[in-house]
């Protein structure tokens, strides 16, 4: 029994300064130092070596998402990924980098022969008709055989250049 109330006093001794010297902040009180209180759930914090949590939100503060620089030029806003041409048909994804909705997508393209000369040049519709930022539209389409087919370059319309 003995070791038992040893083991707790020795304990007590240890988180004793602890309690006794904490200060308790007020709730309407604006803390200087940046402590929370323990059922605050920060996003951005840091717990130093004593246990204390600091805030740090203000340091960590993010931009809202359409004005971060994920955005894509109007010019640049489309990318085209997965493209495939088996020498009868030319498939693959359009991907709206913009921040806004896009329609109509038409990915253009241009064939080639063996010489590297322009045979043909034509474009394909990318369905769905209308992509989202950041979502992906596919397109599927039978070309002239060539020894080669090139996207050239993608165009689309603004929905809302059409919504007025």
């Amino acid at each position: 029994m003995l070791k038992l109330s040893s083991f707790f006093i020795a304990h007590l001794a240890l988180l004793l300064p602890g309690i006794i010297f904490n200060r308790p902040l007020l709730a309407d009180t604006p803390d200087p130092e940046g402590l929370i209180q323990p059922f605050d759930a920060p996003v951005c914090y840091m717990e130093t070596g004593d246990g204390r949590i600091l805030d740090l939100s203000h340091l960590c503060q993010t931009q809202p998402e359409a004005a971060t620089s994920r955005c894509i030029s109007e010019a640049d806003g489309m990318s085209v990924s997965q493209v495939n041409y088996n020498g009868n048909s030319l498939i693959g994804q359009v991907t709206n980098r913009t921040c806004d909705p896009v329609q109509l997508v038409r990915v253009n393209y241009q064939v080639l022969d063996k010489q590297g000369n322009p045979i043909d040049n034509g474009f394909i519709d990318a369905e769905p008709t209308i992509v989202p930022p950041g979502k992906t539209a596919s397109f599927k389409g039978m070309v002239v055989p060539g020894a080669e087919v090139n996207v050239t370059h993608v165009e689309w319309s603004d929905t809302e250049a059409t919504d007025n």
